[in-house]
């Protein structure tokens, strides 16, 4: 038996996918047919929901398209709103999915513009949540391609390695790209990855908010992780 491929040997979750819907013949978790909902901003811990569902966080660098990403997944058009201006999200803001889980949107770091003092109340408030939810099951880590992985990405991914927190991912604005400058950008990523990390749940993941590429796979992730016990 040969060797895995290096660049894509990264950790996998293995559980069988209910079958449902089909969507470009892949598999629909149904997760994705649950009805989303906002439920809360929190701006320190004491506003966090009850810690009894469970949860994935999203995390990345402000205008990485976390918003536009999450209004996709959910199939609401303004469901997150989406800032023009980078930064502006001050709350960890809590969704859920029926009665199920939850997807928990962090807010964007590395935004230069931003204060001292506010990305200091920014990063107490992510603490305290990667700190103290028992129901977090990974983070969604979105990674502009055309940017690739920034010093702000790698001090996060970091901080989750110290942490045991695993992490999926997710290249985003890869229809801003060509075909071979895309494919070129996710081999860089996936080997800078390599280099950093061993709790990459995947190799990235290329995704587009704007035209739906890679959400069905991007579902059938999410399954497997919130629905790991």
């Amino acid at each position: 038996m040969n060797p895995p491929d290096p660049l894509f040997f990264f950790n996998t979750v293995s559980i069988s996918l209910p079958q449902h819907d089909m969507i470009m013949n892949i598999p629909v978790p149904y997760l994705s047919t649950q009805p989303a909902h906002f439920l809360t901003g929190a701006v320190s811990h004491n506003q966090f929901p009850p810690d009894d569902l469970p949860e994935i966080a999203l995390a990345g660098r402000s205008n990485v398209g976390k918003s536009s990403l999450l209004n996709r997944l959910i199939n609401r058009r303004n469901l997150a709103r989406v800032s023009r201006t980078p930064g502006r999200t001050r709350e960890i803001n809590f969704f859920t999915l029926g009665t199920l889980a939850r997807l928990v949107d962090l807010p964007g770091y590395g935004y230069a513009a931003v204060g001292q003092h506010q990305r200091l109340i920014w990063d107490r408030v992510a603490e305290a949540y990667f700190s103290n939810r028992r129901s977090l099951r990974g983070v969604i880590l979105l990674i502009d391609l055309r940017r690739g992985l920034l010093p702000a990405d790698l001090e996060l991914i970091h901080y989750l390695e110290q942490r045991g927190i695993g992490f999926l991912p997710v290249a985003t604005k890869i229809d801003k790209l060509n075909t071979n400058p895309k494919n070129q950008a996710l081999r860089t990523l996936t080997q800078t990855l390599q280099q950093h990390t061993r709790l990459a749940i995947s190799p990235p993941m290329p995704i587009s908010s704007l035209t739906g590429t890679g959400i069905p796979e991007l579902w059938q992730q999410l399954n497997q992780i919130l629905t790991t016990p």
